[in-house]
């Protein structure tokens, strides 16, 4: 029984100093010696997508004695955001008294176009009151409203960001001209934009062309914050391989973007890009050479010729497969792969120019092929294929079935 009696005491002594607490907070607001507001950064002529900043200002002449907790509502169709976790400290003169001030932030993003209904935010506080001393409890913030709209001028696009700068960018890690097939490159592109999150960033399309293959790397996203203003990045970059010759373009691309702080629809682009992989150009008219510059031409290519074929007898190359074993007992797929395909380039044996995939599939060794070029230019690497499917990978068959001649190494001519 005594011990029973004692738990009763305790729980009606919580009760009873929660609802002391309680109580001094009101006490102190009706007295105005705190001070609780709220209010929204825009508060009209918003529109979808844009970020309203919510902002929470707790104040005393005292000092707080504690942090303060924030409790975020849920609202359908609205994203919240906290993205500092510390209350931006000030301090004011009133009426020759010193205010002690906490302001905090959450970030607001509509994600449809309509009415919003922002419910009271519950905060938890310690403040120190020179009667009450340290009192403890929670107070709400005012409920607040405002509508989101999409612009007459955006209204037709499938997407558009709403943002008060944005910008894009792109690079190349070597010069596109004068590539071959087996030749890779490095696409990377980053859009930056303020005051929005790096998930709402759109995608920018990596374009896999007809003889130019791609392998797109899994996209970075960040979220930066400085002295309250909020950055967000988006990183995505791509490997090209070349794989057949010819002179590709890559689209131009443009991010439509509703410029918050003039109210204006503005472009993005990102230029098209020229790759030269050495197409044969068409032959055009052009005027006959006089007769001595002619003499002139002919004697420069016999020399060039010449030069040629002595070079040529004086270093043997060494063949393609044998140099692809070698970079693939070092762990250097992309050295195979280009191996095999200065083997394709030099010899086309049908009509245009045969790809590695191509020439893998007529031999039944698509998926060794495939192997190799995730292992050589994928974003994870893969496994790398062995020597043996490698050698189907060179003999292309012709429709018939035989193998066709002239494989990766060459055997020698049977008497």
């Amino acid at each position: 029984m005594r011990w029973g009696a004692s738990l009763l005491s305790l729980l009606a002594a919580m009760l009873t100093t929660a609802a002391t607490q309680a109580a001094g907070l009101d006490a102190l607001l009706a007295e105005d010696r705190l001070r609780v507001r709220s209010w929204l950064e825009p508060a009209e002529n918003i529109v979808r997508g844009q970020e309203v900043r919510l902002v929470m200002e707790v104040s005393t002449p005292r000092w707080f004695a504690g942090g303060t907790g924030i409790r975020a509502p849920e609202v359908p169709g609205l994203l919240i955001l906290r993205r500092n976790e510390f209350a931006v400290n000030l301090s004011r003169r009133e009426a020759g008294a010193t205010w002690v001030v906490q302001r905090w932030q959450l970030e607001l993003y509509p994600q449809r176009e309509g009415d919003y209904e922002l419910p009271p935010v519950t905060l938890s506080l310690a403040v120190n009151d020179a009667a009450l001393g340290i009192v403890r409890g929670e107070l709400s913030t005012e409920a607040l409203a405002f509508s989101a709209e999409v612009p007459a001028a955006v209204r037709e696009l499938e997407r558009w960001l709403a943002t008060p700068s944005l910008a894009i960018r792109q690079r190349f890690d070597r010069s596109l001209q004068g590539l071959v097939p087996g030749d890779a490159f490095t696409r990377s592109i980053e859009l930056e934009a303020s005051r929005v999150t790096a998930l709402m960033l759109p995608e920018l399309v990596q374009e896999e062309l007809p003889g130019l293959a791609v392998y797109p790397d899994l996209p970075e996203l960040e979220d930066r914050g400085n002295r309250g203003q909020a950055t967000a990045l988006r990183r995505q970059s791509a490997t090209y391989v070349v794989e057949q010759p010819g002179q590709y373009r890559l689209p131009e691309q443009a991010v439509y973007w509703w410029n918050t702080d003039t109210g204006g629809l503005e472009t993005a682009v990102l230029p098209a890009v020229e790759i030269d992989a050495g197409a044969v150009v068409a032959d055009t008219p052009s005027a006959a050479l006089p007769a001595h510059w002619l003499g002139w031409l002919l004697a420069v290519l016999g020399l060039l010729l010449l030069a040629a074929l002595l070079r040529r007898a004086s270093h043997r190359p060494a063949r393609p497969l044998r140099l692809a074993r070698r970079a693939l007992s070092r762990g250097d797929a992309r050295a195979a792969a280009r191996a095999l395909y200065s083997w394709l380039n030099s010899r086309p044996g049908t009509p245009g120019w045969l790809s590695l995939r191509s020439s893998a599939a007529e031999a039944g060794a698509a998926e060794a092929a495939e192997q190799l070029l995730a292992a050589a230019y994928g974003s994870h690497g893969g496994t790398t294929p062995d020597s043996a499917a490698l050698a189907r990978i060179a003999q292309r068959r012709k429709p018939g079935g035989a193998a066709q001649s002239g494989g990766l190494n060459p055997s020698q001519p049977r008497k």
